[in-house]
């Protein structure tokens, strides 16, 4: 009676496969060694196996800058994991131009837009999908004469609780937020895109005293969209409501310059939070503050000053006092922070670079 080979077990295989590092060359690489394992590995039922049992992908790198020309992709994992700098934005650069602002990134899909286009484009860098899905028409027709600047981000189409993001890659399917300020900055206009169908849903809007800050995308928390503005406020856009409303930044951070803020997603990534930077030699504190907005005991919400930062040289081998932030993985919790002697991600649970 011969025993068969552990490794001629597909089911043993699977559950081998199964616990492989979530990292972009683990399965292919795999793949390469027979035909039996590449057809287990491609199996898009042991995909989604595979996604659940790691909920947490690597972070591959990030992107810095907006307009797509200067935009710089900073890889952050070693070989053969590295993703090349200049892999991403060459190719669209030559089919596409060069009039796109990068927006953002979520779930693996990375947002960009052309005003003079009137045009989104949502795309994945690592498998090429692409979909360029023009604006609304009832903001196309008029968009050059009554708004002066417009925004968007990405999400999953799945926004039922427990659903697993790295799922995503196996279906095509997103929403497109869309947010424009008019002119005279004194409204803002926000609605969906939903690919499955193709179709634009209503579009709403609010009172608004400023433009949103494209250099800080919007975040999501839960079902929620928010942005910075300009002028100190955060606007905040229920996707499932279908309503918008502005939020006034914390009393005493009135006096920081907007681009010392940063949205957060705090207290296990279901509130709100707010990171303000000091500017030294101004301010009467420096460093960083954290503010949480919360709900008080009457069910009014209010922000709360949460947790300081003030010893940053401490966490920095280099002098941090002229750091900026200039960006946050929500998905992560990790700010970016820029140096004279390079780009850092802060942990803002662990305070570890």
């Amino acid at each position: 009676m011969s025993i068969s080979s552990p490794l001629e077990d597909e089911d043993l295989l699977r559950e081998i496969f199964l616990r492989l590092p979530p990292l972009p060359s683990t399965l292919s690489r795999a793949s390469l060694v027979c035909t039996r394992w590449r057809r287990i590995l491609s199996d898009p039922r042991f995909l989604r196996r595979f996604s659940r049992h790691h909920p947490e992908p690597p972070l591959l790198g990030f992107f810095k800058g907006s307009r797509l020309r200067y935009s710089a992709f900073t890889p952050i994992l070693d070989p053969p994991d590295r993703i090349p700098a200049e892999s991403f934005f060459v190719r669209f650069l030559h089919k596409h131009g060069v009039d796109w602002e990068l927006l953002g990134c979520r779930h693996g899909l990375a947002v960009m837009l052309s005003e003079s286009l009137c045009e989104v484009f949502v795309w994945d860098p690592l498998n090429g999908q692409q979909h360029r899905v023009p604006f609304p028409p009832e903001l196309h027709d008029v968009k050059r004469e009554s708004f002066c600047l417009c925004s968007a981000t990405v999400m999953c189409a799945d926004d039922q609780d427990g659903h697993v993001h790295q799922d995503c890659f196996l279906s095509p399917a997103f929403k497109l937020v869309l947010i424009c300020t008019s002119r005279d900055l004194k409204t803002s206009f926000s609605c969906v895109y939903e690919s499955a169908s193709g179709v634009w849903g209503n579009i709403v809007s609010t009172s608004t005293t400023d433009m949103v800050l494209t250099l800080r995308p919007g975040i999501l928390i839960g079902r929620t969209v928010y942005w910075l503005f300009h002028g100190r406020e955060i606007l905040a856009f229920d996707t499932e409501r279908q309503t918008l409303c502005v939020i006034e930044i914390p009393a005493e951070a009135q006096h920081v310059n907007s681009w010392s803020f940063q949205l957060l997603r705090t207290d296990d990534d279901s509130v709100l939070g707010l990171a303000v930077k000091s500017e030294p030699g101004i301010h009467m504190w420096e460093g960083i503050h954290i503010w949480e907005r919360k709900l008080n005991s009457d069910g009014l919400a209010g922000w709360v000053l949460m947790q300081k930062i003030n010893q940053l040289e401490g966490i920095f081998s280099c002098a941090f006092r002229n750091a900026e932030m200039v960006g946050y993985d929500e998905e992560f919790n990790v700010m970016i922070l820029s140096t004279y002697s390079g780009d850092f991600m802060l942990h803002l649970k662990s305070m570890q670079i």
